[in-house]
């Protein structure tokens, strides 16, 4: 297993598949987390390079010079990372509906710290935060982010360079489906305190001795918890679709990088 230790072209390459896979772990979900310690998360970049590394196309990089080998340092390290940022929008999404919804229900001055991404976000975002991890490690969502390791390399041989401008607009395409992931996940709390506040809204103007800001935010509060805890089922599968999203949209990027 360990014979590319005596084979300086292989120490290479071996390198640079280490330089890929720590791209995807050290941005990918969970794994990507701040909780990790970074000496962690190298050292399955390591085990997992040692593991997939006899089944790797080899290439003779011995004639490169220095200049090419950081191209192609970088080259790894940017498909490692866009592989794992396109994971990392569906949490960002989430995040960013969970933050929405917890200043309409009233807690948008109520943060706390996501030790994930080492930030302040609000109680709900929180919530629905813990929730998909959850929900990603039960739909196997690890399992998927190392599938996507094994993907890479069969279609994006090392030392390829194919950056086009299909792959660069793919991903911006992506990342702007944050908001359309996040009105997905949201959907149903968020129409649920429309209709709230537009019928406290009538309610204020049929009956002006009612306080509306008084009784209006326990009411929206209480509102949207029932609906979080209702709709929990509806984010399971709604999640669950979405890592199956995830998967086809990883291939897709390896198509546009791949030769």
């Amino acid at each position: 297993m360990f014979e590319f230790l005596f084979d300086t072209n292989k120490i290479v390459l071996f390198f640079l598949t280490v330089v890929r896979i720590s791209g995807i772990l050290f941005t990918a979900p969970v794994f990507g987390s701040e909780i990790i310690s970074a000496r962690i998360k190298l050292f399955l970049s390591i085990l997992i390079g040692i593991l997939i590394f006899p089944f790797i196309t080899a290439i003779d990089l011995s004639k490169a010079n220095n200049l090419l080998m950081i191209l192609i340092i970088i080259k790894e390290l940017l498909i490692g990372i866009a592989t794992g940022l396109i994971g990392r929008f569906l949490f960002v999404g989430v995040q960013f509906g969970g933050q929405v919804i917890g200043t309409q229900m009233g807690f948008g001055i109520v943060n706390v710290l996501d030790p994930q991404n080492n930030a302040q976000i609000s109680l709900v975002a929180q919530f629905q935060n813990i929730i998909m991890i959850l929900f990603f490690l039960v739909i196997g969502g690890h399992l998927y982010i190392i599938q996507a390791i094994v993907k890479s390399f069969e279609m994006i041989p090392l030392g390829v360079f194919v950056f086009n401008k299909e792959s660069y607009i793919f991903i911006v395409t992506i990342f702007s489906k944050i908001f359309l992931t996040a009105l997905k996940i949201t959907a149903p709390i968020f129409v649920t305190l429309l209709v709230t506040q537009v019928v406290l809204g009538i309610m204020g103007r049929l009956v002006p001795q009612l306080n509306i800001l008084i009784i209006g935010f326990p009411i929206q509060i209480a509102g949207g918890l029932i609906v979080i805890i209702t709709s929990l089922t509806f984010f399971y599968s709604m999640f669950e679709s979405l890592m199956y999203e995830y998967l086809n949209n990883i291939l897709r990027l390896f198509r546009y990088l791949g030769v």
